[in-house]
């Protein structure tokens, strides 16, 4: 398959993202070259409980429980997609954690898709969808064949 097992990016989307965010914080993960998170529910930070309130209310465990964005590794790069038209409960831990990574000058790129719903990608067959799909596929690309990280 022509897979090179030492450049893996990982995608994940809605209630994905806390497992990707667990495997991001692990040691040893210098295989990773960048994340790409879509719609999905992050950190609890600043005291905001809402992915614990969604992990017991859809039954997930949440392998993330008392995580920061501190404990991303400072070079990965990201790309968060959110869809505005979200739960304002999963958008709050979202807008939450982009903040966090300003603040720590992570290497971050964000897009806000204002009118689009949750699973945009899958829900919303527009231009801008499909605009938002060709930024994350240049993204990984980007990344996953560069030998800057």
């Amino acid at each position: 398959w022509g897979i090179d097992e030492t450049r893996i990016g990982v995608w994940a989307c809605s209630g994905n993202v806390p497992l990707a965010l667990s495997l991001l914080m692990q040691q040893d993960n210098d295989y990773l070259k960048c994340a790409v998170l879509c719609y999905g529910l992050m950190l609890d930070l600043d005291g905001s409980t809402n992915v614990a309130q969604a992990a017991q209310m859809f039954g997930f465990v949440n392998p993330c429980v008392g995580k920061a964005v501190d404990d991303l590794p400072p070079g990965l790069p990201l790309f968060i997609a959110r869809a505005g038209q979200d739960t304002p409960q999963l958008n709050e831990t979202l807008d939450r954690f982009v903040a966090a990574a300003l603040r720590r000058n992570l290497p971050v790129s964000f897009v806000n898709h204002h009118i689009g719903p949750h699973a945009f990608d899958m829900m919303d067959d527009s231009a801008t969808t499909r605009e938002i799909i060709r930024q994350i596929l240049a993204f990984m690309r980007f990344h996953l064949l560069s030998k800057e990280r």
